[in-house]
């Protein structure tokens, strides 16, 4: 290629970064400026660029700014990744404007440093799964929400809502124009939002083992070009996982305490009617636990959203009780445990071994709590093995790396303070 060519692509590129997005959104099939082959070569780009240029093309900024894009970043060839629910999704154009449906996948985008191309997204997103609120439903921690500044200006919460928990507004989507909708994986509606919004749907989130968290923050940095910053994100959460478990795999499994966990708490007592859950609710497979050097009492329930009977919690007979707090300045449910008749004989309660922790789920299972449990369960299990770990400088640099915020762990728990009975 010549280096007039070679420039004449480079401003192109650098043009549409600046462009406005406004033309309307359509479920591509084909590459822009492509002679229908299904790949762009270096002169098929130069050629449409410089006719754009001298005014003699059908091509829009958008067309050779995209091309120009593809030809150098994607090898001219259209991007195929496959999704959470093994759907292929085949992208013809660049990621610019980004419509997320759950908080899980708007973590992990806003992690990626691609924040500023989201359009909206959905009501715990805006509320409080990303960035805290207090039970009132009023902002804590509001730098952090200040820091957090989406396109065009303006907080979290000013994004437009585009879904709830169980409702889609595919029309609002449609006139947002988005390049992408990142979708839950439980909904299974990837065609369905293609087909209503005009863009791909690409199905992704967390999940209570690291292994799911890698392959979520490796598949949207694919989708939206930020590979390098998915590896670093990856790496870092590897490094505190590593940290845990360097130290609990040399243990015996006599060393490891049993460990009832009631991730959804007990403010509600045994059973929450509406919800279907509180403390008899527990998880078969939460990795932050087995890591931190416990051994998970339901480990062969099968099945997820696992109900067990008070019944067979006292015939396990935890040592140690994790109780979930389910917001920043919310009531524990460890006093429901420690008072309960039925309860009493069970070692946890008798040896004062009940415990808060972070709740896991926010409309989803957010990395960042992820981590916080790994690090504060192994404090709480092995006082002594982790005594030199610093879980306030570490909550810190969690939400540093997730949301490019400083200080705000040390801010959250002057509300939520259980935290510091293992500083």
């Amino acid at each position: 290629m010549s280096k007039m060519r070679i420039f004449l692509i480079g401003m192109v590129v650098l043009a549409c970064s600046f462009a406005s997005m406004i033309n309307a959104t359509a479920l591509y099939s084909t590459l822009p400026c492509d002679d229908g082959d299904g790949s762009l070569t270096e002169s098929e780009v130069s050629d449409a660029v410089c006719d754009y240029m001298l005014e003699d093309s059908s091509y829009t900024l958008d067309d050779v700014g995209d091309a120009s894009y593809i030809l150098t970043f994607w090898d001219g060839k259209p991007k195929t990744v496959t999704d959470y629910n093994d759907r292929e999704v085949t992208f013809y154009r660049p990621i610019e404007r980004i419509v997320t449906t759950n908080p899980d996948n708007s973590r992990i985008v806003i992690a990626l440093g691609d924040l500023d191309k989201m359009v909206s997204s959905d009501e715990c997103t805006r509320g409080q799964c990303v960035l805290p609120r207090d039970s009132n439903d009023e902002k804590i921690a509001t730098d952090a929400w200040e820091a957090l500044q989406i396109y065009g200006g303006g907080q979290l919460d000013d994004l437009p809502e585009t879904n709830t928990r169980h409702e889609i507004d595919y029309e609002t989507m449609a006139l947002l124009q988005p390049d992408i909708v990142f979708d839950t994986t439980s909904a299974n509606r990837g065609e369905l939002v293609e087909e209503k919004v005009g863009c791909p749907c690409v199905e992704a989130g967390s999940g209570f083992t690291f292994a799911q968290n890698y392959d979520h923050i490796e598949l949207l940095g694919t989708v939206l070009d930020r590979e390098e910053r998915a590896d670093e994100l990856a790496e870092f959460i590897r490094s505190k996982v590593e940290m845990i478990e360097s130290v609990t795999s040399q243990m015996d499994e006599s060393e490891k305490p049993t460990v009832y966990f009631a991730p959804r708490g007990a403010t509600k007592g045994f059973y929450d009617s509406v919800e279907g859950r509180d403390f008899t609710r527990t998880e078969a497979v939460y990795e932050p636990l087995t890591i931190a050097g416990g051994r998970n009492l339901a480990k062969d329930c099968t099945g997820t959203n696992v109900n067990v009977a008070p019944e067979q919690i006292v015939v396990w007979a935890p040592e140690v009780i994790f109780v979930a707090i389910g917001t920043w300045d919310g009531e524990s449910g460890v006093g429901f445990v420690t008072e309960t008749p039925e309860l009493s004989e069970i070692p946890a309660v008798r040896n004062d071994q009940v415990y808060d922790c972070f709740y896991p789920y926010c409309r989803g299972r957010p990395i960042d709590k992820t981590l916080f449990n790994l690090l504060y369960m192994a404090k709480r299990l092995h006082p002594d093995e982790f005594s030199d770990i610093d879980l306030e400088a570490e909550g810190n640099e969690i939400y540093k790396q997730f949301l490019g915020v400083d200080g705000m762990f040390s801010e959250l728990v002057e509300y939520q303070t259980f935290p510091k009975e293992v500083y």
